[in-house]
């Protein structure tokens, strides 16, 4: 059965337009101790060896359900990690809590620009290299190598913390993770059971990737469940901000992609037999606020 769920949550009297301060440093596995989970830190390298991986999975201390625990993939691991509290980890925990596999790098900062550039996007359509338009020192295209090493590398290490099931995979995603979230769903599709895209950065190349999957029928999705969560609030700039050059140029890319992008990708795969999608529009979330909302849907719809 096809469906698709359209949810515009409109909170902004209860919510400002300006998150909590960004937190600039990532946290350690070690230094982490939850009541409700035990988290384990791995280390791997990318296959040519440029990149370096903090592979952080958070195992919950609750016994699992016969068939193993759901699993959250989450990208932009350091980050993740830090977004998610304790309260939200006792949550989980009284019901079926996830396994959070946080997929991040190997630096004390939240994000590694230049490597999630590149392992988060796809190549483009026509061979031509794929440089980013915000910062042309970095490159992209490696998304169906990062795949590999997910299902390769990152599988085999959530699996010998925690029994997993393998019916139960959800792959999470913001910004240019968003995008990859998206570009696994149409690559490989098997690999996962919910995928959650929160604001994909769907300009990516002019928008060379939405007008591939929109153009292009969906297949394999029976059985999948595809969320796609955007902050719909305005991102406030200052007048000296208003007046850059970053802005202007973020703005120029944006706009071109249609403005319903994120929603005609979730109307075009809600037409693939035996999907359900589902859109939901956070009225007083900018972008970057997006992200902690997103990742605690992710982790409460892994364990639903």
């Amino acid at each position: 059965m096809k469906k698709l769920l359209i949810l515009s949550v409109l909170l902004s009297a209860a919510f400002g337009l300006h998150a909590e301060p960004v937190i600039q440093k990532a946290m350690y596995a070690e230094s982490r101790y939850s009541q409700f989970y035990t988290f384990h830190y791995d280390k791997a390298v990318s296959a040519d060896g440029k990149r370096t991986y903090r592979i952080v999975t958070a195992v919950p201390k609750k016994s699992p359900r016969t068939g193993g625990y759901p699993v959250v993939y989450a990208l932009d691991g350091n980050a993740a990690l830090h977004h998610v509290s304790e309260k939200q980890l006792g949550e989980l925990s009284a019901g079926e809590p996830p396994v959070l596999v946080s997929i991040g790098y190997e630096t004390d900062e939240l994000f590694d620009m230049p490597s999630r550039t590149y392992d988060f996007t796809p190549k483009r359509s026509d061979g031509k290299p794929a440089v980013d338009a915000l910062d042309t020192s970095r490159t992209g295209g490696g998304a169906d190598e990062f795949l590999t090493f997910i299902e390769n590398r990152v599988f085999l290490i959530s699996e010998k913390y925690a029994h997993v099931n393998n019916d139960k995979k959800n792959l999470f995603g913001h910004s240019y993770g968003g995008l990859f979230v998206l570009y696994a769903l149409s690559a490989r599709p098997d690999m996962f059971k919910n995928f959650v895209s929160a604001d994909p950065a769907l300009w990516w190349q002019d928008g060379d990737f939405y007008k591939s999957i929109t153009e292009s029928e969906p297949k394999g999705l029976k059985g999948k469940n595809v969320f796609m969560l955007k902050g719909a609030a305005k991102q406030a700039y200052t007048p000296a901000q208003e007046d850059s050059e970053r802005v202007k140029l973020r703005k120029k890319l944006y706009g071109n992609i249609p403005s319903d992008a994120s929603l005609s990708i979730i109307r075009k795969l809600s037409s693939a037999d035996g999907v359900r999608t589902q859109y939901i529009e956070y009225g007083w979330l900018s972008h970057g606020p997006l992200f902690p909302v997103s990742l605690d849907f992710a982790l409460k719809a892994a364990s639903e």
